[in-house]
């Protein structure tokens, strides 16, 4: 009789641990991936404007960890978006905005800040620069 309760309990913990071990495996494939999958340049952006980005690019978001939700971007006809870079304004940055096919609309040394309409497909090369901190919505 003892050995019968033996079994019986070592197949009740393994009923359990089944029980809970299958759920947890299923719901780690589905978890999308983290802002570590990111690359450097992605984890500088913010997620509005990298959703943004991925949805005109044809939905690349669920790859990079993010949500489907739209932010309130400004985009003009030209695709541009208003964005803050946050870096020390420098010449050789503003340049870059520039030849990525931005305009400045202003500038700010005490703040750190390029306020301009970009391209949003260039927003991860102009990120990609070391000197850039941020690229957030601009008006948040």
């Amino acid at each position: 009789m003892r050995t019968a309760r033996s079994i019986g309990f070592v197949v009740f913990c393994l009923v359990v641990a089944a029980a809970i071990a299958v759920p947890a495996a299923r719901a780690q494939r589905r978890v999308p991936a983290s802002k570590d999958a990111r690359t450097a340049a992605q984890q500088k952006i913010d997620q509005g404007v990298l959703t943004e980005i991925y949805r005109r690019r044809g939905g690349e978001m669920r790859q990079v960890g993010i949500p489907a939700r739209r932010g309130n971007i400004k985009i003009d006809r030209h695709g541009r978006a208003l964005v803050d870079v946050r870096a020390a304004v420098r010449p050789a940055l503003e340049k870059k905005v520039k030849a990525l096919g931005g305009i400045i609309v202003t500038t700010s040394s005490a703040y750190d800040s390029i306020v301009g309409w970009v391209p949003l497909l260039t927003l991860e090369r102009l990120a990609a620069d070391p000197t850039v901190r941020a690229i957030e919505r601009a008006g948040d």
